[in-house]
């Protein structure tokens, strides 16, 4: 009998792939369970979302999804915010979306988002061009005002060095927490991050701007 459309199965397989990655990750992670806690039939992946590598892609574009209209890129600033002010938001709002907001399974999914940033998988290409790319280019614009006699080489390498200590905040954060226990990186510790990531960022970019 063929399967009919039915978008309750499909939020609800989202949802349930949501916990399960989040707790268990991508390979350990099971269809069977994820279709059990959703109340849905096993082919019910396959025929909504094609697979579970491509279910999981579906869960980190609705995290991303939600943490975008929860901490875009801007952050609240407006039209007349300094390129100072909109890489200090824009490091703000990637943190928030890696490290999470205090929900533990919105860390999980930070973490996981990190490792597809570090190693994409084969699916990774709709969230690059969805997310990725366009916060990257905001990011771009940012320093290229800041670094206006820079060349590309310069720039990208300064994009790369901002958006690498984001991302070792997250992926190292277990380490961090063993190695500085002061520095418990919950909800309230990204701000600290992220002045901290900022004002190290500033200085190297102002740096790379003087004369050598």
């Amino acid at each position: 009998m063929e399967m009919q459309p039915d978008s309750g199965t499909k939020a609800r397989l989202l949802a349930a792939a949501r916990t399960h990655f989040a707790r268990r990750g991508v390979k350990d992670a099971t269809v069977r369970d994820i279709c059990a806690d959703a109340g849905a039939n096993v082919a019910a992946v396959n025929y909504h979302f094609g697979g579970k590598d491509k279910l999981f892609m579906a869960v980190l574009m609705d995290f991303l999804d939600k943490a975008q209209a929860a901490y875009p890129v801007h952050m609240g600033l407006g039209p007349e915010a300094t390129a100072k002010e909109r890489l200090k938001a824009y490091i703000r709002s990637l943190l928030y979306r890696l490290m999470g907001d205090g929900d533990p399974v919105n860390e999980k999914l930070g973490q996981l988002l990190s490792t597809e940033i570090i190693e994409p998988s084969e699916n990774f290409e709709i969230i690059t061009e969805r997310h990725v790319t366009p916060h990257h280019e905001a990011l771009l614009s940012i320093l290229r005002e800041l670094l206006p006699e820079a060349d590309g080489r310069t720039i990208h390498l300064c994009a790369a060095g901002v958006v690498g200590h984001c991302v070792l905040f997250d992926n190292a954060k277990q380490l961090i927490r063993r190695m500085y226990p002061e520095l418990i990186l919950e909800k309230q510790s990204v701000e600290l991050v992220a002045d901290f990531v900022f004002h190290y960022a500033l200085a190297g970019i102002t740096r790379m701007g003087e004369p050598t």
